[in-house]
């Protein structure tokens, strides 16, 4: 594979284990205003047994997950000795790309990935968007529910608390408990009128001195992705296929950044439930990686056109998903926007928030 910098790029076989779960989404810049139906970010951390789930009740639902191990397991390589049957059984895969990321270059990525959530305005690492009943906290708006609150989304922002004490990041003293806390606030209004509160600049330093750990939160989600849709895809050519596309999209990308986004923004499309019906065929179509994997059908190394490929297969998933969900057309121009990145490599002018003020998108308030 490729290198860049200090990074390593190792081949392993994938365990057939789930390590993460759930997406995030937000077009960019400026101050939220709409709900867009599909917000369920982050990694592991399912909310706590103590807040009842309640129905579902639209054509688009989440389903809560059970805690999953940590993200830091997505760039070990499985010991063969130790494994599973499952992760025997998957040594039949072809070999899938492992990877991690130095520091400096997490740094970059998450710095682009905060100038699609947010256009890299500092006050918006802490928000509480406008119709949303938890704060959207961190370069990629990991949600934070209120105690004694349940939705039917993946809360995240606990699971990267968790990583980061794993990486002997000091949190704060509030924050540092064996249990991390439900979120203080109990709504918007008292959110925003804690704004310059001293816990609330505690919170805001934290997030914009992490950075780069965050970004390894969301790259160790993006290499759990790919053990997530292989332990829901049987044996078989689009499995192979399936394998073959993300090591040539992997291959394609000197820093991984059209992967990592695009799961944060969308997730991995292995939950039957995140998907809407086709009225004309009455399938059930998803909008993850695993549709847009799917979708892809080239076979060269040609990097650019390999992003082209990526960044026309998720057009195509997410204009579908409109046309399934026409609610949604109100996000489209601000996903295919977002999508157009993809194409080119990260580069350096991208990857600033102080250099990001171009035209402006409208801001999403939820995925």
């Amino acid at each position: 594979m490729l290198a860049c910098g200090a990074w390593l790029l190792s081949y392993v076989i994938v365990a057939g284990t789930a390590t993460s779960a759930a997406s995030a989404e937000a077009t960019a810049p400026a101050a939220a205003v709409a709900a867009d139906p599909d917000k369920e970010q982050g990694t592991s951390g399912a909310a706590p047994a103590s807040r009842a789930p309640k129905p579902e009740s639209e054509a688009v639902s989440r389903q809560n997950e059970a805690p999953r191990p940590a993200p830091e397991a997505a760039v070990r390589t499985p010991d063969a000795a130790t494994s599973t049957p499952e992760v025997r059984k998957s040594a039949r895969d072809p070999a899938v790309p492992q990877f991690v990321l130095p520091d400096d270059l997490a740094k970059r990525i998450g710095q682009k990935i905060w100038l699609n959530e947010t256009g890299g305005k500092r006050e918006a690492i802490t928000s509480w968007n406008a119709n949303e009943e938890f704060a959207s906290l961190g370069i990629g708006h990991f949600i934070w529910f209120p105690i004694g609150k349940w939705l039917p989304f993946e809360e995240s922002f606990p699971a990267l608390l968790e990583f980061m004490r794993q990486k002997n990041v000091r949190l704060p003293r509030w924050l540092d408990q064996p249990q991390i806390p439900a979120n203080p606030w109990t709504s918007r209004a008292e959110f925003k009128k804690d704004a310059n509160a001293p816990r609330m600049n505690e919170l805001r330093q934290l997030m914009l001195d992490t950075v780069a750990e965050q970004t390894q939160f969301m790259m160790a989600r993006a290499q759990g992705a790919m053990e997530k849709i292989l332990k829901t895809t049987p044996d078989g050519p689009e499995r192979d296929h399936i394998v073959a596309q993300f090591t040539r999209v992997v291959g394609s990308s000197e820093n991984f950044y059209p992967l990592i986004d695009y799961i944060n923004f969308k997730g991995e499309g292995t939950n039957p439930n995140e998907a809407a019906i086709n009225r004309e065929t009455g399938r059930r179509q998803g909008w993850g990686l695993k549709q847009v994997l799917l979708k892809m059908n080239g076979a060269g190394g040609d990097p650019k056109a390999a992003r082209d490929e990526f960044a026309d297969a998720a057009q195509f998933v997410l204009q579908q998903r409109v046309r399934n969900l026409p609610s949604n057309r109100v996000f489209e121009s601000g996903w295919l926007r977002r999508i157009a990145t993809y194409r080119r490599p990260l580069a350096e002018a991208d990857s600033s928030p102080e250099r990001a003020v171009r035209k402006p998108l409208r801001v999403t308030a939820s995925r």
